[in-house]
């Protein structure tokens, strides 16, 4: 037992005397300074034809209005100057008027394709939604690369449903009063709000 005494000391003394004669080693450093990220600005502008928003009386079963169009800017204006890309997505609300009209209200909705034109049926033009306008899906991506062909993707630059900083696609839209509608909505109107939603586009 002594001998194991003994022993256990001599090894605690050896680990106290190579503990005592560390060295020193010589050390450098390097650093990075000044990391900074700062956040990117998103803005949206939009414009449209003198024949929006659209106001038309008189309208009848199978009436269909002249070709109008929106304009949706990624902000073309130094002054609300945007750096981001974004998707454009775009929705259709009843707001007010009557219920029974609405369910008779037809929008075709389409891009201008390869020019700003919407009445020449250019091979560019795709349409975006072509019946009722309660059928319209809220927040269908209309910056989507089916859709149109000016704003982004010509050059390869971004993924196919944004809109780049500084660019614009035009939305073509004309409505109507279906063939269907009857008797009861004589006399009546309804009102809707067009909606463009941006958002941003991280892939």
């Amino acid at each position: 037992m002594r001998k194991i005494l003994m022993s256990l000391v001599m090894v605690i003394a050896t680990v106290v005397l190579v503990a005592g004669a560390t060295k020193s080693v010589f050390s450098d450093q390097e650093e990075i300074a000044d990391n900074t990220i700062s956040t990117g600005t998103l803005a949206l502008t939009l414009n449209h034809s003198a024949g929006k928003p659209f106001s038309i009386d008189n309208a009848y079963p199978g009436f269909v209005s002249d070709w109008e169009y929106l304009d949706i800017f990624n902000a073309p204006f130094p002054a609300v100057a945007g750096q981001l890309p974004f998707e454009a997505n775009m929705s259709i609300n009843k707001t007010g008027g009557s219920d029974a009209l609405w369910n008779y209200i037809r929008i075709e909705m389409k891009t201008s394709g390869n020019d700003s034109d919407c009445t020449n049926n250019d091979a560019g033009e795709k349409t975006i939604h072509n019946g009722l306008a309660n059928t319209f899906v809220n927040g269908t991506v209309v910056s989507d690369i089916a859709y149109w062909s000016l704003a982004n993707e010509d050059d390869l630059s971004g993924p196919p449903d944004n809109i780049r900083a500084g660019f614009t696609e035009r939305i073509c839209q004309r409505v109507g009063v279906d063939n269907s509608a009857d008797n009861t909505v004589q006399g009546q109107s309804v009102t809707f709000t067009e909606v463009v939603d941006a958002v941003q586009d991280n892939d």
